[in-house]
């Protein structure tokens, strides 16, 4: 049995990955000195480019964020049940850390998995984006090399392109997380990123660069204000820019309620009151109302909605044939008794159908028969329509709202939870669905899939990522509103005992949000909690000799793991490097007085105690190799024990043969 090897201490080895593909694809290409590249350009024939001029976005230091989103983490994730809500049964996730290092950690377990990426990254107001190439546990010394703070500490708030870098910053740090990101959607997956002016035409071309222009679905332009306060041309809007992973297995059947229906039928239901079966002055009274609203509010566009009956509102449609002379007859007014005007092509309708549908009140006519009839098209028959690129929403709306759940502000411009759940209904988001935000912020993606999975039943999974950056640092820095909101954030923290930073707000909104749910809707049983995970480095220990003194470095990695680190710690590194989720079920049993885990199912057995004696092997060997046959897992199952807990190597070898011949060939030790 031997020793964990070096990379299971990583993440995924993109580039490993890469050339593994590639040499199923053209063995021919390679030799025992590495990529034959002029065999490989005959094997692609014309495909490849040549030349130094050619389309693209371009800029200084791309070579190196490319690589960088290419190279492994020695980080993990470590679990905090105390911080959680129904850990043991919720299948959400919130990970605090730089999000560049948990993307990495993910991707073993959620190659492939996610249907649904939404993310709000800063918008580039010519802060410094200079990413480290390695993992910094150190949240001071990873905020300096962001260029978030100064060496005092102290936020950048200003707006000026000081270093003359801005876009070129902004997009070193978004490359590597895109093309992170891309690994992780599912075939038929989509990306939705909210962008304002500063960088919407560079962040097209860079997903352009990650995803494929072929790719690209579209902009929708959200209209969230109405300020006049710019030279120029006051911008009043923002963009979420649409791609999918693969339009081949996406045919973007993406459809939504109409906008504005709700009030429609609030306002027709208090004409009805107003004026009884009058039809003739509920439509007087509808086309008042319609009128009332500008002609860029969306409840203008059902302004043909005008009439209404018993069955509801509706608009008088065409009943004409679609070719001359389609059915010819006699149709008579219902009042006057007289035939009346027919369609210049004739009826859409047979006669028969045409009178079954008059005797059900489906026909509208007019006061007298020198007009053509009309269908009648209902408004609940045809309150869906094709997604479209437009959003008129306050954005103060949110705002409001999250000032009401906390009872305070304490976050500024968060995006609003209510237009992202209408966005991921519109995207075909549904039960069982993964949906990833980065980017968390105030976890308004967190609060729109909980109010998704209430709407539709749907049990929608969220996976959020958040940096916890300092409030008091943040607070120093800013001035005005946002400086009074984050004292506000820190008071209000303070008084609940929890650290001051951004995790932290998120965290506590998924807590309101679970009891406003729960409190309206006692009967609901969907899923409101969240598992947190908390970035660091590496339970593993890496091997870093001092060759000055060998004997001694020997002796001090005796224990391949480090101390101070739980048993839970390790085992879901375990689940990271193995590539499963981190919401399976994890039980435990005491065989031989050894505790051993069994992770999703008999995925992964683990026997992390420090001591295992000989006479434990045999039995410690066949209880696990039974609790493996009562599950029969679907896949190979490997087995992780410690490997300082033998007394030497006859011990672990003994351990392997048994479990062997029991059927379980993957036995390692940490």
């Amino acid at each position: 049995m031997d020793a964990l090897k070096h990379e299971d201490g990583e993440s995924l080895n993109l580039i490993e990955e890469n050339i593994e593909a590639l040499k199923a694809i053209f063995p021919d290409a390679f030799s025992e000195d590495g990529i034959n590249f002029d065999t490989l350009r005959q094997l692609l024939g014309d495909q490849v480019a040549d030349g130094e001029e050619k389309y693209g976005l371009s800029w200084h230091g791309k070579k190196k964020a490319r690589q960088i989103a290419l190279t492994p983490s020695t980080g993990t994730l470590r679990p905090c049940p105390e911080e959680s809500v129904d850990w043991d049964t919720t299948q959400n996730l919130f990970i605090e850390g730089d999000n560049l290092e948990v993307l990495k950690l993910l991707q073993k377990s959620y190659a492939g998995k996610i249907k649904m990426i939404y993310i709000d990254p800063p918008y580039n107001t010519g802060k410094e984006f200079v990413y480290p190439d390695n993992y910094q546990d150190n949240l001071d010394t990873y905020l300096r090399y962001t260029g978030q703070v100064d060496d005092a500490g102290l936020k950048f708030s200003s707006n000026k392109e000081s270093s003359g870098r801005k876009h070129t910053n902004w997009l070193n740090m978004m490359l590597p997380r895109l093309k992170l990101a891309r690994n992780l959607l599912r075939d038929d997956g989509i990306i939705v990123v909210s962008i304002d002016e500063n960088e919407n035409a560079n962040l097209v071309k860079l997903l352009d660069d990650v995803f494929g222009e072929e790719n690209f679905c579209g902009e929708i332009i959200w209209k969230n204000s109405s300020k006049n306060d710019q030279m120029y041309v006051s911008m009043q809007h923002e963009y979420f820019v649409v791609f999918t992973k693969n339009k081949d297995a996406n045919g973007g059947e993406w459809v939504e309620k109409k906008a504005g229906l709700d009030e429609i039928y609030k306002a027709f239901e208090g004409f009805r009151r107003e004026h009884g079966d009058d039809w003739e002055a509920i439509h007087k009274a509808a086309l008042e109302f319609y009128k009332s609203f500008p002609d860029s509010n969306p409840i203008r566009d059902s302004k043909h909605y005008s009439w209404m009956d018993e069955r509801g509102v509706y608009f008088p449609d065409n009943i004409s044939g679609p070719n001359d002379g389609q059915y010819v007859y006699d149709v008579r007014h219902p009042v006057t008794g007289e035939v009346c005007k027919m369609p210049s092509t004739g009826w859409r309708y047979p006669e028969e159908t045409l009178l079954q549908r008059i005797k059900e009140k489906r026909v509208h006519f007019g006061a007298d028969h020198t007009t053509v009839p009309n269908n009648k098209t209902y408004l609940k028959d045809t309150e869906q329509q094709s997604l479209t690129s437009m959003r008129f929403v306050d954005g103060r709306s949110a705002s409001k709202r999250l000032q009401k759940l906390f009872g305070d502000k304490l976050f500024t411009n968060p995006k609003d939870e209510f237009l992202l759940k209408d966005l991921f209904k519109a995207f075909g988001v549904k039960s069982d669905d993964v949906v990833l935000d980065f980017f968390a912020g105030s976890a308004s993606t967190l609060h729109a899939v909980s109010l998704l999975n209430l709407e539709l039943g749907s049990s929608c999974r969220a996976i959020m990522v958040q940096l916890p950056e300092d409030l008091h640092a943040m607070e120093k820095a800013a001035s005005g509103t946002a400086k009074k909101t984050c004292k506000n954030a820190i008071g209000y923290l303070t008084k609940k005992g929890l650290p001051a930073n951004i995790c932290e707000i998120g965290k506590e909104r998924a807590r309101l949000v679970k009891a406003s749910i729960e409190a309206e809707n006692s009967d609901y049983k969907g899923d409101l909690g969240f598992k947190v995970f908390k970035l660091d480095s590496s339970n593993i220990r890496a091997w870093n000799p001092d060759m000055a003194d060998l004997e001694q470095s020997l002796l001090d990695h005796a224990e391949h793991l480090e101390e101070g680190r739980s048993e839970k710690d390790v085992l879901y590194e375990l689940l990271l490097k193995r590539g499963v989720d981190l919401t399976v079920p994890i039980e435990e049993k005491s065989i031989v007085g050894k505790t051993v885990y069994s992770i999703g199912f008999g995925v992964l057995f683990a026997c992390l105690d420090e001591k295992i004696a000989n006479n434990e092997i045999e039995p410690l060997a066949r209880d696990i190799s039974a609790w493996h046959k009562e599950l029969e897992p679907a896949s190979d199952t490997q087995v992780v024990f410690r490997d300082s807990a033998f007394a030497d190597d006859i011990a672990k070898t003994n351990m392997t043969a048994i479990l062997e011949q029991n059927g379980i060939a993957h036995v390692r030790s940490l």
